[in-house]
């Protein structure tokens, strides 16, 4: 299969790696941004700490006209310019995967042409760290959950995608509706990422009982959101998940810890932010999730001005 990676983070180079190790895919590599000495190779080691290198193949404006498959691995702010940006030069038959943290609305993109084309979400739990540029390590195994969100796609074509993807970086799943588990994973999101990041602790701390009120206050105003696009939570279930994740993960540094420490963007305005945008939408008062996208957006200040 013909496959365009977007974006060159952890998540990208883990997909760009683990499908190049397949003899039937062509894997080429967009990198976004300003990207300057891009190497020959990229590093990757294993979940068993064994290290490899491979090839890099840079993705020509040809590799995406011709691609059957293109991933974007980017964050949330980044994806919906990068989309407009490249969208012209897909073919019609290409399915596209959106793999980013928070919630999109997609249906809002100034998409042009091929209105109908097959788009998709990727919900992952595989662990990838960026150690350096180019350079990442496959820290836990986990799964992959995709579901269409635009577009129709035949359902051998579906089949194909989900194989070659499986192949590559098990275990990967289709879900007829993906609506349900994008909301759950938004309210881990809503959970581990700000506090992580706020209180500058890996994923297990989130489990003390000093969070216990705050994750169950953040909690309930995701379900209250959430009932509004027909998508029914159970708090309890929801907390009991949040704290799952947070003790399989408990020695990670969430991605939003990471981007603080490393004074990048953050994507809190898709995360806490969008159940702040959409309180005010509703009239539903959300204080600790805007509490928390406030403070978020106050230490991206300090280090962004």
């Amino acid at each position: 299969m013909n496959i365009v990676i977007i974006g060159q983070g952890a998540i990208g180079l883990l997909w760009y790696f683990k499908l190049s190790q397949c003899a039937n895919n062509h894997v080429t590599l967009r990198c976004s941004g300003n990207v300057n000495n891009v190497p020959n190779s990229m590093t990757f080691t294993d979940s068993k700490q064994q290290q490899h290198q491979q090839i890099l193949t840079l993705a020509s404006d040809e590799h995406l006209q011709q691609a059957e498959l293109i991933i974007y691995c980017l964050k949330a702010y980044a994806l919906e310019q990068a989309h407009q940006q490249y969208q012209t030069f897909f073919n019609k038959n290409a399915a596209l995967i959106f793999s980013h943290n928070g919630l999109l609305n997609v249906q809002s993109f100034d998409v042009q042409v091929n209105s109908d084309q097959a788009i998709a979400a990727m919900l992952m739990t595989h662990g990838s760290l960026k150690n350096d540029n180019f350079n990442i390590t496959h820290t836990g195994e986990g799964k992959s959950d995709i579901g269409l969100i635009a577009g129709n796609i035949p359902e051998k074509r579906r089949i194909k995608l989900v194989d070659t993807l499986d192949k590559a970086l098990p275990l990967v799943t289709w879900q007829k509706d993906i609506k349900i588990q994008q909301w759950i994973k938004l309210a881990i999101n809503c959970v581990i990422n700000p506090l992580t990041a706020i209180n500058n602790c890996n994923n297990g701390e989130v489990t003390n009982k000093k969070f216990k009120q705050k994750i169950e206050g953040i909690l309930h105003e995701v379900v209250m959101i959430a009932r509004k696009h027909n998508v029914s939570l159970s708090l309890t279930e929801l907390i009991q998940t949040v704290l799952n994740v947070a003790n399989n993960t408990a020695l990670n540094c969430s991605s939003m810890r990471s981007d603080i420490l490393t004074s990048r963007k953050t994507e809190i305005d898709h995360i806490n932010g969008f159940i702040h945008q959409q309180g005010l939408i509703y009239h539903i008062s959300t204080p600790h999730n805007t509490a928390l996208w406030q403070q978020i957006k106050k230490l991206e200040t300090e280090y962004s001005s």
